[in-house]
């Protein structure tokens, strides 16, 4: 793996005020994004579970649980919604060394092919630009130009770098009006850490690897958008992708979403939500016999199965490019 040369333009002296406030930002996505991404794995406190329907066919066979709860941050008692997706992905021969394919298409190769033309002809996947980043000696600066298209190699992450600040487009983000749907110019920017990589051998019975790589989100619009709830209006948030490779050389992914508060707002127009808003108020005129409450837990369910939408169809372009890249590297998948 080659080593990545830091240009004299990306040195410190040349962020902006701007890109201070971001750098901001990455620390507080690192402090709270950590204790989430532990209290999903432990399965953290108060959570209620329930199945997903996500009401469409996609080509991989997957589910969704769905689930909320409530977790202690640095500023107190936050609640918690978030979904697990389990993925079918692919299988490898076992003619070939399927953990070090694993391992490379996962670290270096996963995020930054998942981007496609469909069917339409509008983009799908990830679009996806590297901006800031600090170094394991804790010099701060800019990626030039030159490099920024596409995710860094997950190798460097914790070798080389301690964070990178990556803004991710999400060509598939759709809200649905009835039998409408309206595709929205929508991105996140999020910031892979080390404490986000984990690779573990025989990590359970069942399987022989794991390799997980995951972020949290900043609280931060690339986007200007009029979402109460959405891209850059998480809180804290963190998203994890974990490829097992079962014992017979089968691939299954579980993606984990997570955010923290669980939505106070569908929609933000000049700080007014006319959904969660209106709701609340019938609630409140009513005494509270009309609660408002089941309608929150819906609309939330009906988010999160939107979440589950954009990443289902990036794991269903994301597996056609992992047959992609084995037949280029002179592989064979069956």
């Amino acid at each position: 793996m080659a080593t990545p040369v830091i240009s004299p333009e990306s040195a410190a002296d040349t962020l902006t005020s701007d890109d201070r406030k971001l750098i901001d930002l990455v620390e507080a996505a690192r402090r709270d994004g950590t204790a989430l991404e532990a209290w999903c794995k432990m399965r953290g406190d108060g959570r209620t579970e329930f199945a997903l329907d996500l009401g469409q066919t996609f080509a991989l066979p997957n589910r969704a649980e769905g689930y909320f709860g409530a977790i202690t941050l640095h500023d107190g008692p936050r609640s918690v919604m978030g979904v697990r997706q389990y993925v079918e992905f692919a299988r490898v021969s076992k003619r070939y060394d399927a953990k070090q394919l694993l391992k490379d298409f996962v670290l270096g190769e996963f995020l930054s092919r998942s981007h496609w033309i469909n069917a339409d002809d509008t983009p799908g996947g990830f679009g996806i630009k590297k901006t800031l980043y600090e170094t394991m000696d804790g010099r701060q600066g800019k990626f030039p130009e030159s490099e920024r298209v596409g995710a860094m190699d997950w190798r460097d992450i914790g070798t080389k770098y301690r964070w990178v600040l990556m803004t991710i487009r999400l060509y598939d983000f759709a809200v649905s009006m009835g039998p409408v749907s309206r595709r929205l110019e929508e991105a996140v920017c999020v910031t892979p850490r080390p404490e986000f990589l984990h690779i573990v051998e025989n990590p359970t019975p069942e399987f022989a690897l794991e390799v997980s790589i995951g972020y949290p989100f900043i609280e931060y619009a690339p986007i200007p958008n009029n979402l109460g709830f959405g891209p850059g209006k998480f809180g804290i948030a963190i998203k994890l992708f974990s490829f097992f490779l079962t014992h017979d050389n089968r691939i299954r992914v579980t993606m984990d979403f997570a955010a923290a508060p669980r939505a106070q707002k569908i929609f933000d127009f000049w700080g007014l939500d006319p959904v969660y808003g209106g709701a609340d108020l019938v609630d409140k005129l009513t005494l509270g016999m009309i609660d408002s409450e089941p309608f929150h837990d819906m609309m939330d369910k009906f988010m999160l199965a939107k979440h589950c939408h954009v990443h289902q169809k990036l794991m269903d372009g994301a597996a056609r490019k992992w047959e992609e890249w084995l037949g280029d590297a002179g592989h064979s998948a069956s």
